[in-house]
């Protein structure tokens, strides 16, 4: 689709003229588009750009220094690629102006000093690009056949690989946020990130009409802007349909729901799959992110979801559904916090409404910040204590007992709750007291007298007395840290209906 100035100095029918550049060499990779004779003085408004200008400097002729280097200056703002003007007729010599201004608009001016046919030289070097627009065309046909052909069997990565084949240079498929999904022809991981920001030919990845992401490229010499920026184009095409097959179920919900029951399953494969389908469904995690799972148990799927969208929003985006049984979600990670967990149970606290009111029986556990690559993880170390505790939206760690409590057999369990607490089991069931809650509240809330005393609603004298007892029926301190940890698992598999839960809830 174009040939570059050298190229054209180098045709026969151009030498046979005798062309000399006047200008400096660092310009003669530029590319032309056409080439074109005029000699009139205000031929610049009827050129598009790229052309190779001939002329005799008949229009030239008779104008003053002035004139002439606006007449290169408003061909340079046009767009021309370069200038020819051959000596002997109009112009005796070539005035200085015109090749001081030329050299200051950086656009190549070429001196002929023997006479070819205009005529001819244009018919030569326009057919050279003529040709090669059909060459090209035919070789970006042949890449498109290449690229479907390898889409019932190669995905997104054979997409990158074939084209990075056919277009002799590396290509990327990159998501809207920058993350690299499929690449072909990268000679090293670090040019990654150099091909993602300075490649210069990409084209959109659109699916359902929506900008997914890009395809990046680097062409290999040869390929004019043009072809390459087609070639692209069709690149993302194929990259959208690969990206298409992807998706399980029509939609963004359908894609969201899907994805997140893949997510929980253990059924996505790589930290790629995640980033195309999360792309489907409209998130777009930025490059280094960590990401947050979230499970809840609720009889009011609608509003949930709307929490959790909400409550991620601050972030970078939610992908929520509702899958079976529970509302899952994964938000991205605030990075400036040190306990990105808390900060989103704090948010979904705050969109909850304050109050157990807000959202009534609603059971939510925030799990842990992983990278990409373990996001399924979060999303099960959320679901696992789901539905345990009354109602409350907690962080995956406060119900780490829980868990430990699931892997043992009743058997072991209700051992477990004799051996620790059996003296004051029988003691409240004997006189009615509450001191296997009162161990509960007081551990729970790292041995502090004074926020157990809230929490049970009692003195903090009568919460001394209720431990003093404690520790005589036990036969040791309830805060010794060397089996706080004990008591609290022991405490937990009692199965009380614990008011406290709800604090949680509450904020």
């Amino acid at each position: 689709m174009s040939m570059t100035v050298r190229e054209i100095l180098d045709l026969a029918v151009v030498q046979a003229a005798a062309p000399v550049l006047t200008t400096g060499a660092g310009e003669l990779n530029r590319r032309v588009l056409w080439a074109h004779s005029s000699e009139i003085f205000e031929i610049g408004p009827l050129l598009a750009g790229g052309e190779l200008l001939l002329t005799t400097g008949l229009g030239l002729s008779g104008t003053d220094a002035g004139a002439r280097r606006f007449w290169i200056r408003d061909l340079a703002e046009r767009g021309v690629a370069a200038v020819a003007i051959e000596i002997g007729r109009s112009l005796p010599m070539l005035p200085d102006e015109l090749v001081d201004e030329a050299g200051r608009r950086g656009i190549p001016l070429i001196r002929l000093d023997d006479v070819v046919p205009f005529e001819r030289i244009c018919r030569a070097v326009n057919t050279v690009i003529l040709d090669r627009e059909g060459t090209e065309l035919r070789t970006v046909d042949q890449l498109s056949e290449a690229l479907f052909a390898v889409l019932t069997r190669g995905g997104l990565n054979g997409v990158a690989r074939v084209a990075a084949e056919r277009l002799g240079g590396p290509v990327l498929v990159a998501t809207a946020a920058g993350q690299v999904v499929a690449a072909g022809g990268v000679p090293a991981k670090p040019a990654l990130s150099r091909l993602v920001s300075d490649a210069p030919t990409r084209a959109p990845i659109l699916v359902d009409g929506r900008q997914w992401g890009d395809v990046v490229a680097e062409c290999a010499p040869g390929w004019s802007p043009g072809a390459a920026a087609l070639a692209a184009r069709r690149v993302a095409a194929a990259a959208g349909v690969a990206v298409a097959q992807l998706r399980d179920s029509p939609g963004e919900a359908g894609g969201a729901a899907a994805l997140l029951e893949d997510l929980l399953t253990g059924k996505v494969a790589s930290e790629h799959e995640f980033a195309i389908r999360a792309g489907l469904a409209g998130v777009h995690p930025p490059a280094g992110a960590e990401l947050i799972g979230i499970v809840a148990s609720t009889a009011d799927p609608r509003a949930t979801i709307a929490m959790m969208r909400a409550a991620g929003a601050a972030t970078g985006g939610t992908l929520v559904a509702r899958v079976r049984d529970h509302v899952l979600s994964i938000v991205v990670a605030d990075g400036h916090t040190a306990d990105p967990s808390g900060a989103v149970a704090q948010r979904l606290r705050q969109q909850s409404g304050c109050s157990v009111d807000g959202l009534a029986g609603l059971r939510c556990v925030v799990g842990p910040p992983v990278p990409p690559a373990e996001v399924g993880r979060s999303l099960r170390e959320a679901h696992d204590v789901a539905d345990t505790g009354g109602p409350a939206i907690r962080v995956w760690r406060e119900n780490i007992p829980d868990r430990l409590l699931g892997m043992l057999d009743e058997n072991t369990r209700r051992q477990l709750v004799d051996d620790l607490l059996g003296p004051l089991r029988r003691w409240d069931a004997a006189h009615g007291s509450e001191l296997v809650r009162t161990v509960d509240v007081y551990v729970r809330h790292g041995c502090s007298p004074t926020r157990a005393a809230e929490q049970l609603h009692v003195r903090r004298q009568s919460l001394h007395q209720r431990l003093r007892r404690a520790e005589e029926l036990l036969g040791h301190r309830v805060d010794d840290p060397s089996v706080i940890a004990s008591m609290l698992l022991a405490t937990r598999a009692v199965g009380l209906d614990r008011p406290h839960d709800h604090e949680h809830f509450a904020g």
